[in-house]
């Protein structure tokens, strides 16, 4: 993030003041930190005057428009606990440390046409749907914006897509969800994710397909074995699938290593509702909505 700002700063000076801005930067970093933070207060209250959040329906739209399309892409959650261990906090199921840190801004910074980045920013400001509310994707204008001035300059030149657009039309928009979910179903060649998830239910969401079991907390430790597992599984597919990724904030890095192997397949990343189906409400929004698991999961 600072490095960020250092350059916009830099861009906006003339060589004298590139110079004093130097001078600052090494010799009075608390002052620097300062001058940071309004350059990033400026930043952000510009962005949010003319920024907002694809609607959910319209970003299930266009990562099914993909999949139907057999067009090879990802659809990314970035929520808070990814920016919190980009930025070296900790999340409530992964601890952070350096080199996750700097994966995790790698996995922001991914882009190119088939990368469907999207970002927990769903407020008054940004845009939200009518049905939602606090405790149920909703957050207000300041988290938004706090939340978004760690991570603005990855979605420079991108849409910011919402992450909840399967999680909304199950709870609203049931039958959407459904037709959703029978195409994953038809189109999914593997499935990545917690090794709580019975495979009864694997079964009938995604067919049967090959299931990499990811820990329930911590997955990155594993990661290089669950890359290598997916790695040897995908280098054998030739015809276009689909690969569900639930492993939480470290999916996020894993669908960075995998796609970077160009193989021919669409990452979803799946999300909470998944714990939902399982009957496990872990997610406030879980517990607020009443989601017809009946009519979500009809015909599968």
């Amino acid at each position: 993030m600072s490095s960020a700002v250092t350059t916009f700063i830099k861009k906006s000076g003339t060589k004298s003041g590139v110079l004093l801005t130097r001078f600052v930067d090494i010799c009075f970093p608390f002052i620097y930190k300062i001058h940071a933070k309004k350059f990033t207060g400026f930043i952000i209250e510009d962005i949010s005057r003319s920024a907002y959040i694809v609607p959910p329906l319209e970003t299930l739209k266009t990562i099914k428009n993909f999949i139907q399309g057999k067009r090879r892409g990802a659809y990314m959650r970035f929520g808070d606990g990814d920016i919190f261990l980009a930025i070296g906090k900790n999340d409530a199921f992964q601890a952070s440390r350096k080199m996750l840190s700097e994966e995790m801004n790698e996995s922001f910074s991914l882009r190119g046409p088939g990368i469907i980045k999207s970002l927990i920013i769903h407020s008054k400001n940004y845009g939200h749907e009518k049905e939602m509310y606090t405790g149920n994707h909703v957050v207000t204008d300041k988290k938004a914006n706090e939340l978004l001035k760690h991570v603005y300059p990855f979605f420079v030149g991108h849409q910011i897509f919402s992450p909840i657009a399967l999680h909304y039309a199950a709870a609203y928009h049931p039958s959407v969800a459904n037709n959703f979910l029978k195409l994953l179903k038809k189109e999914t060649i593997l499935f990545i994710g917690n090794e709580n998830i019975p495979e009864t239910i694997v079964r009938k969401l995604f067919g049967e397909v090959k299931h990499i079991k990811t820990p329930s907390k911590n997955s990155y430790d594993k990661i290089n074995i669950i890359e290598k597992e997916a790695e040897e599984i995908l280098e054998n597919e030739k015809k276009f699938g689909v690969v569900i990724i639930s492993m939480g904030c470290s999916g996020r890095i894993l669908i960075k290593r995998l796609h970077k192997g160009n193989y021919n397949v669409f990452f979803f990343d799946f999300g909470s509702l998944l714990d939902g189906i399982c009957g496990n409400e872990t997610r406030t929004w879980l517990r607020k909505t009443k989601i017809d698991y009946e009519v979500l999961l009809k015909d599968l």
